[in-house]
Protein backbone atom coordinates (compact mmCIF):
# COMPACT_ATOMS: atom_id res chain seq x y z
CA UNK A 1 0.00 0.00 0.00
CA UNK A 2 1.45 3.37 -0.95
CA UNK A 3 1.60 6.26 1.46
CA UNK A 4 -1.04 8.21 -0.48
CA UNK A 5 -3.51 5.32 -0.40
CA UNK A 6 -2.86 4.80 3.32
CA UNK A 7 -3.56 8.47 3.93
CA UNK A 8 -6.76 8.38 1.87
CA UNK A 9 -7.96 5.25 3.68
CA UNK A 10 -7.19 6.95 6.98
CA UNK A 11 -9.13 10.07 6.04
CA UNK A 12 -12.10 8.03 4.80
CA UNK A 13 -12.15 5.81 7.87
CA UNK A 14 -11.96 8.78 10.25
CA UNK A 15 -14.76 10.58 8.45
CA UNK A 16 -16.99 7.48 8.30
CA UNK A 17 -16.54 6.71 12.01
CA UNK A 18 -17.33 10.30 12.90
CA UNK A 19 -20.37 10.42 10.60
CA UNK A 20 -21.73 7.13 11.97
CA UNK A 21 -21.33 8.38 15.54
CA UNK A 22 -23.10 11.67 14.84
CA UNK A 23 -25.86 9.94 12.88
CA UNK A 24 -26.53 7.58 15.79
CA UNK A 25 -26.61 10.50 18.21
CA UNK A 26 -28.93 12.46 15.96
CA UNK A 27 -31.37 9.56 15.66
CA UNK A 28 -31.45 9.05 19.42
CA UNK A 29 -31.87 12.77 20.11
CA UNK A 30 -34.72 13.10 17.61
CA UNK A 31 -36.57 10.22 19.22
CA UNK A 32 -35.86 11.58 22.69
CA UNK A 33 -37.44 14.92 21.81
CA UNK A 34 -40.84 13.25 21.95
CA UNK A 35 -40.31 12.12 25.55
CA UNK A 36 -40.71 14.06 28.79
CA UNK A 37 -37.63 16.07 29.78
CA UNK A 38 -36.32 13.77 32.53
CA UNK A 39 -36.74 10.66 30.42
CA UNK A 40 -35.22 12.35 27.35
CA UNK A 41 -32.17 13.42 29.33
CA UNK A 42 -31.66 9.89 30.63
CA UNK A 43 -32.00 8.42 27.13
CA UNK A 44 -29.58 10.90 25.56
CA UNK A 45 -26.95 10.50 28.29
CA UNK A 46 -27.16 6.71 28.16
CA UNK A 47 -26.82 6.80 24.39
CA UNK A 48 -23.78 9.06 24.72
CA UNK A 49 -22.08 6.58 27.05
CA UNK A 50 -22.86 3.65 24.75
CA UNK A 51 -21.63 5.58 21.70
CA UNK A 52 -18.41 6.44 23.51
CA UNK A 53 -17.68 2.79 24.24
CA UNK A 54 -18.56 1.78 20.68
CA UNK A 55 -16.33 4.53 19.26
CA UNK A 56 -13.37 3.46 21.39
CA UNK A 57 -13.78 -0.12 20.18
CA UNK A 58 -14.22 1.00 16.55
CA UNK A 59 -11.17 3.27 16.68
CA UNK A 60 -9.07 0.52 18.22
CA UNK A 61 -10.23 -1.98 15.61
CA UNK A 62 -9.59 0.45 12.76
CA UNK A 63 -6.09 1.31 13.90
CA UNK A 64 -5.14 -2.30 14.57
CA UNK A 65 -6.78 -4.00 11.56
CA UNK A 66 -6.23 -1.46 8.78
CA UNK A 67 -2.99 0.04 7.64
CA UNK A 68 -3.79 3.62 8.43
CA UNK A 69 -1.76 6.75 8.77
CA UNK A 70 -2.49 7.43 12.44
CA UNK A 71 -1.95 11.17 12.23
CA UNK A 72 -4.30 11.58 9.26
CA UNK A 73 -6.86 9.29 10.91
CA UNK A 74 -6.78 11.16 14.22
CA UNK A 75 -6.92 14.61 12.64
CA UNK A 76 -9.77 13.68 10.31
CA UNK A 77 -11.71 12.04 13.13
CA UNK A 78 -11.22 15.04 15.41
CA UNK A 79 -12.01 17.76 12.87
CA UNK A 80 -14.98 16.00 11.28
CA UNK A 81 -16.41 15.09 14.69
CA UNK A 82 -16.15 18.71 15.84
CA UNK A 83 -17.79 20.08 12.70
CA UNK A 84 -20.55 17.45 12.74
CA UNK A 85 -21.34 18.03 16.43
CA UNK A 86 -21.83 21.73 15.73
CA UNK A 87 -24.07 20.90 12.75
CA UNK A 88 -26.02 18.43 14.88
CA UNK A 89 -26.55 21.03 17.60
CA UNK A 90 -27.83 23.58 15.07
CA UNK A 91 -30.13 20.99 13.50
CA UNK A 92 -31.57 19.88 16.83
CA UNK A 93 -32.02 23.49 17.95
CA UNK A 94 -33.85 24.39 14.75
CA UNK A 95 -36.03 21.30 15.06
CA UNK A 96 -36.81 22.17 18.67
CA UNK A 97 -37.75 25.72 17.73
CA UNK A 98 -40.07 24.48 14.97
CA UNK A 99 -41.71 22.02 17.35
CA UNK A 100 -42.65 24.69 19.85
CA UNK A 101 -46.21 25.85 19.75
CA UNK A 102 -46.22 29.51 18.92
CA UNK A 103 -47.50 31.84 21.56
CA UNK A 104 -50.75 33.43 20.61
CA UNK A 105 -50.71 37.10 21.31
CA UNK A 106 -53.70 38.38 23.12
CA UNK A 107 -55.21 41.40 21.55
CA UNK A 108 -55.31 44.33 23.85
CA UNK A 109 -58.30 46.48 23.38
CA UNK A 110 -57.88 50.06 24.40
CA UNK A 111 -60.68 51.79 26.07
CA UNK A 112 -61.53 55.14 24.70
CA UNK A 113 -60.06 57.80 26.87
CA UNK A 114 -62.42 60.59 27.60
CA UNK A 115 -60.53 63.58 28.91
CA UNK A 116 -63.33 65.09 30.95
CA UNK A 117 -66.38 63.36 32.20
CA UNK A 118 -69.35 64.96 33.77
CA UNK A 119 -70.97 62.94 36.47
Amino acid sequence: MTELSRTLVSIGAGFLLSAANILAGLLVARRAQRLPVNRATAVVLTAMAVRLVVMVIAIGATVSLLEVNRLAFALTLMISFFVMVIAEAFFLHARHERAKTPLVRRRRYRRARIPFTVW
